[in-house]
């Protein structure tokens, strides 16, 4: 879980020179795509400060982002994504992050609009009907309401696919990821083993709501 995002309010101008340029690794919106893809998931996201983000599923080509997020990221999103100073950068975990099977593991895509990556928000089913959530957002897009956006996108695909509870796994001492979680409803923290996980209740999808569950 990154803590990157964690609080809404205008960018400093800095940002613009932090921008990830890398809309040309893979396509904002695909000709081609892998079986069970939801094409219901793509769609323009508005975030706290005002912008939209194009949101679309992930993609095994996306694994060109990854590996160029990777590369560039600071020791420090690094850990608190991870949990160590080194991420795993070897061939097989990049191609198992940018593969999932759209129901039991979901990723969403965040860009902007020229197509460069803003973020990525998962889950993945672990027991029951519990899935682990992640986020990891861009240094430029960062207090932005990009992660809260992310994660509440993730909820209504989730419980369609039978989902019930999110867990988000933190280290203690990330207080912003802890405020940016309990702002949009995750609580009963706990720690185990020094890792805090914060937990969200999730509600079942109305009948007839679009939520991306037919293949594409």
């Amino acid at each position: 879980m990154s803590g990157d995002d964690v609080t809404e309010g205008e960018p400093a101008p800095a940002d613009v020179a932090e921008i990830v340029r890398d809309a040309g690794l893979s396509p904002m919106d695909p000709d081609r795509v892998p079986s069970g893809y939801p094409h219901d998931l793509e769609r323009w996201i508005p975030v706290a400060d005002g912008h939209r983000v194009w949101v679309r599923p992930i993609l095994p080509e996306d694994v060109a982002r990854i590996a160029n997020a990777f590369a560039h990221a600071d020791i420090e999103t690094i850990r608190r994504r991870f949990f160590t100073g080194a991420p795993p950068t070897d061939r097989a975990h990049l191609d198992y992050l940018a593969n999932v099977d759209y129901r039991t593991r979901l990723a969403l895509v965040a860009m902007d609009a020229e197509g460069n990556s803003v973020g990525i928000g998962r889950y993945e089913a672990t027991s029951g009907t519990d899935a682990e959530v992640a986020i990891v957002v861009a240094p430029a897009w960062r207090r932005r309401g990009v992660g809260a956006a992310l994660l509440c996108a993730l909820e209504a695909p989730a419980t369609a696919r039978g989902i019930r509870r999110f867990v988000a796994l933190y280290l203690p001492e990330n207080t912003a990821v802890e405020h940016l979680l309990t702002s949009i409803g995750y609580g009963a923290r706990r720690t185990v083993d020094g890792i805090a996980e914060l937990f969200k209740e999730l509600e079942p999808a109305k009948p007839g709501t679009d939520v991306g569950t037919e293949d594409g």
